[in-house]
C-alpha cells in the first residue's frame, strides 16, 4: 500500500518547519551582522528555533475499556508490522496511560515503567519523567517482531493488592461501590502508573505522539491526565462502540473529562463510532446497512451536543487486517482511510496555526520592529542627502542659519531624551508592582502554609475553606498583574507615540502583552476548583487523598501558570522598549553627523560633493537590506505545508539597486 496522507503531510509539515528554521537563523545572522542583536533578541530566537525543533504533534485516544482503542491505534500506526504491535486482544486492554513517541535523545526504543506505587509520593508525572532511577525500562529489539510484542504486554499487567493499599493509592473507592454489602480484602489494580514507548516508527520519529490513555478510572484518578495532557493534545479520538451505543460510562467520561475542553476547540475533537462491522449483515442491502450506520451517527451527535461530521463510523479490526492482507475492497468499507485523511488535514492545520500564533508571529514582530530601525535610519540618510544637495550655490549665512536650527532641533531631541529616561523610572516602578504580585517565592510560601492546613484540619468544612483561601488569594493578585499591566502598556504606547509624533521615528509597534490568557487559565482553573471543592466525592474521600490531589491535579497547575506570566512579562518589558532605544540612539548620531556636515562644508565647499557620493552609497546599501528584511518577513508568513499540489512560494523582492 501507498504511503498514507497522514505520512505525506507530516513530512511536508517537518519540511516546512525546516523552512522556518533555517528564516530565523538567516535573521538572526542578519542582526549579529547588523550589530542589532542584543541579549533578550538573541534569547527570543534561540527559543524559537529551540521550539519548532522540540514541536511534536500528539494525538490523544480516549475511550472507555472494550470500544477497541488500542485496535485502533494498531490500524492508524502500526499495520506495517504485519500483527498487532499494541496488546488488544479479548481481556487485554491498556491499564495505565501510556505515551508512544521516539526518543531523539537517548535514539533508542525502550518501553519504560513507572510502578503504581509513586501514586503515594506527591510528585506529578511531568516530574517524575526526570528521575529514570524511579522507571522500569525494557530495551526493544526492533529486529524480534516477538520480543516487542512480549514487553509491551507489561502495559497490560495488573497486580493484587489490599483494600487499605488500593484505597490509599486512589485506586479504590468505596463510595463508587454503593451495591457492595461487604467490601473486598482483595482488588487488582494496574502494576503501573505511566507507560513510555519509544519506537522508531517513521511517523513517530518525525515528532508524531501518540497518548493511549484508559477507561473512566483512570482518567478521573490520575488528573493530570485532564487538566495537562489531554487538554495540550492536537487532536482527541473519542471512541465509542457501534453495538453499544453511547453508555452510561461513555456520557460521564464525555461531560466530566473531554466535553469542557472540547467547547474551547475549533478543531482537533473527533469522535469515533468504531466497530461499524457488528452492523455488517449478509441479510441486509447496503443501503439498508447505511442507513443504520448513519441513524447511529446521528443518535450519537444529539446525545453528545456535536456535529455529525464530526462523528466518523469506522471498523479498526477490519482495517487493521484489510492494511495487513492489502485488501483494498476491504480496507474501504472499513472507512479507516476516512478517519485518516481527516486527521492528516486537521491536526496539522490546527497545529500549523498554533505555530502561526505563536512563533512565527513573535518573530514577525521582531522582523518588522528591525525593519522600523532600519527604515529610520535610511529615512535619516534621505533627508540629510536632501540638505546637503541644497546647499550648492547657498551662501554662507544659509549655512549658519541650517547649523544654529540643527542645534536648536538637538537640544529640543535631548530634553525628549531626557524625558525618556523619566518615562523609564515610572515604568520601573510599575513593574516593581507587577513583580510583586507575580513573586513565586510568596505564592510558595503561601501554598506551604495552606498545605500545612489543610493537613492539620481534619474537617471537611476546613478543608475546603482552605482551597477556597488559596485561589482567592491567587486571583486577587492575578488582577493586581492586570491593572498594573494595563497602566505599563499605556505608559510604553505614549513613549513610543512622543518621538514618532515629534521627530518623525517610523512607526514601530512595541511588543505588548495580555495578561487575559493567564487569567482566563486561572479563572478556569478556579472554577475546575470549585467543582472538585463541592463535589459529594470530595466529602467521602479519605482527607489524605483529597489534599495530595488538590495539591498535584489544581495547585502545581496554578504555580505554573504564575511561573509562565511571570516569565512573559519579564521578557515583555525587556524587550518592549527594545526598538525605541535603537532608534532614539540612531537618531542621535543622525543629528551629530548632519552637524558635522554642515561644519565641514562651512569651512570647505569642496567637500560637499564627496559627502553627498558617500551617503548615496549608504543610502543604496540599506536600501537593499531593508529589501532583505522584507524578503525574510514574506519566507516566515507566506508559506504553507502542501500536499499533492505544487508548493506557494513567497513574492521575493530584488536587492539590486
Amino acid at each position: 500500500m501507498e504511503q498514507s496522507r497522514l505520512d505525506k503531510q507530516l513530512q511536508a509539515y517537518e519540511q516546512w518547519k525546516a523552512g522556518l528554521i533555517h528564516t530565523v537563523s538567516d535573521y538572526r545572522d542578519w542582526l549579529h551582522r547588523h550589530k542589532l542583536a542584543t541579549v533578550e533578541s538573541e534569547k527570543r530566537l534561540k527559543d524559537c528555533i529551540a521550539a519548532l525543533d522540540s514541536d511534536r504533534l500528539t494525538i490523544a485516544f480516549v475511550a472507555e475499556f472494550s470500544r477497541g482503542k488500542t485496535e485502533l491505534i494498531n490500524a492508524i500506526f502500526f499495520a506495517d508490522y504485519g500483527r498487532r504491535l499494541l496488546p488488544s486482544t479479548a481481556g487485554r486492554t491498556t491499564m495505565c496511560p501510556t505515551e508512544m513517541f521516539y526518543d531523539h535523545q537517548e535514539d533508542q526504543a525502550y518501553v519504560r515503567l513507572l510502578p503504581i506505587e509513586t501514586r503515594l509520593d506527591d510528585a506529578t508525572i511531568n516530574e517524575l519523567k526526570k528521575d529514570k532511577d524511579l522507571w522500569i525500562t525494557h530495551p526493544l529489539d526492533i529486529d524480534s517482531a516477538d520480543q516487542v510484542e512480549e514487553c509491551l504486554q507489561e502495559v497490560v499487567q495488573t497486580r493484587r493488592a489490599t483494600l487499605e493499599e488500593a484505597i490509599k493509592l486512589g485506586m479504590y473507592d468505596p463510595a463508587n461501590h454503593p451495591q457492595q454489602k461487604q467490601p473486598p480484602t482483595h482488588v487488582e489494580i494496574p502494576k503501573w502508573r505511566h507507560a513510555l514507548i519509544s519506537f522508531p516508527h517513521p511517523l513517530l520519529k518525525r515528532g508524531l505522539n501518540i497518548l493511549d490513555t484508559p477507561g473512566l478510572n483512570a482518567l478521573g484518578s490520575e488528573p493530570e491526565l485532564t487538566l495537562n495532557m489531554l487538554p495540550s493534545a492536537q487532536a482527541v479520538l473519542f471512541i465509542l462502540a457501534a453495538d453499544a451505543g453511547v453508555t452510561r460510562t461513555d456520557l460521564e467520561m464525555w461531560q466530566n473529562h473531554i466535553k469542557g475542553f472540547h467547547n474551547s476547540r475549533k478543531r482537533g475533537m473527533t469522535v469515533v463510532l468504531n466497530k461499524v462491522d457488528t452492523l455488517w449483515d449478509d441479510l441486509k442491502d447496503e443501503g439498508t446497512i447505511h442507513q443504520s450506520i448513519e441513524d447511529q451517527r446521528s443518535s450519537t451527535a444529539k446525545i453528545l451536543g456535536i456535529s455529525k461530521n464530526a462523528i466518523f463510523p469506522v471498523s479498526a479490526q477490519k482495517g487493521l487486517l484489510a492494511k495487513i492482507k492489502h485488501n483494498q475492497a476491504l480496507l474501504d468499507k472499513s472507512a479507516l482511510q476516512q478517519l485518516e485523511n481527516y486527521l492528516s488535514k486537521d491536526i496539522l492545520n490546527s497545529r500549523q496555526e498554533i505555530v502561526q500564533d505563536t512563533i512565527t508571529a513573535e518573530i514577525s514582530h521582531m522582523l518588522e520592529n528591525t525593519r522600523g530601525i532600519v527604515a529610520t535610519k535610511l529615512h535619516g540618510i534621505k533627508k540629510q542627502l536632501e540638505e546637503l544637495r541644497e546647499l550648492s550655490g547657498k551662501s554662507q549665512d544659509v549655512i549658519e542659519h541650517m547649523m544654529a536650527r540643527t542645534r536648536e532641533e538637538q537640544a529640543e531631541y535631548m530634553r525628549n531624551v531626557n524625558n525618556f529616561q523619566a518615562s523609564r523610572k515610572v515604568l520601573k516602578e510599575q513593574v516593581n508592582i507587577l513583580h510583586g504580585a507575580l513573586d513565586l517565592a510568596k505564592l510558595e510560601d503561601t501554598i506551604t502554609e495552606t498545605r500545612k492546613r489543610m493537613s492539620g484540619n481534619w474537617t471537611t468544612a476546613g478543608l475546603k475553606a482552605n482551597m477556597r483561601f488559596l485561589f482567592d488569594d491567587m486571583r486577587g493578585n492575578m488582577q493586581t498583574v492586570v491593572d498594573q499591566s494595563e497602566q505599563a502598556r499605556k505608559l510604553i504606547r505614549s513613549i513610543y507615540r512622543r518621538f514618532q509624533n515629534e521627530h518623525g521615528f517610523a512607526v514601530v509597534q512595541p511588543k505588548m502583552f495580555s495578561i487575559m490568557r493567564y487569567r482566563v487559565e486561572l479563572e478556569l482553573l478556579h472554577q475546575e476548583a470549585e467543582i472538585f471543592r463541592k463535589s459529594p466525592v470530595t466529602t467521602m474521600t479519605e482527607k489524605h487523598f483529597v489534599v495530595k490531589r488538590f495539591f498535584i491535579a489544581m495547585v502545581s497547575r496554578a504555580r505554573d501558570i504564575f511561573f509562565q506570566a511571570r516569565q512573559e512579562i519579564d521578557s515583555w518589558l525587556k524587550t518592549a522598549l527594545e526598538p525605541l532605544i535603537f532608534q532614539i540612539q540612531e537618531h542621535k548620531n543622525l543629528m551629530e553627523r548632519r552637524l558635522q556636515d554642515l561644519q565641514k562644508v562651512s569651512r570647505s565647499r569642496e567637500t560637499l560633493e564627496g559627502r553627498i557620493t558617500e551617503l548615496q552609497s549608504q543610502y543604496n546599501a540599506i536600501a537593499r537590506q531593508l529589501t532583505i528584511l522584507r524578503n525574510l518577513h514574506n519566507n516566515l508568513n507566506n508559506t504553507r505545508p502542501i500536499v499533492d499540489e505544487e508548493r506557494t512560494r513567497p513574492r521575493l523582492i530584488s536587492t539590486r539597486s
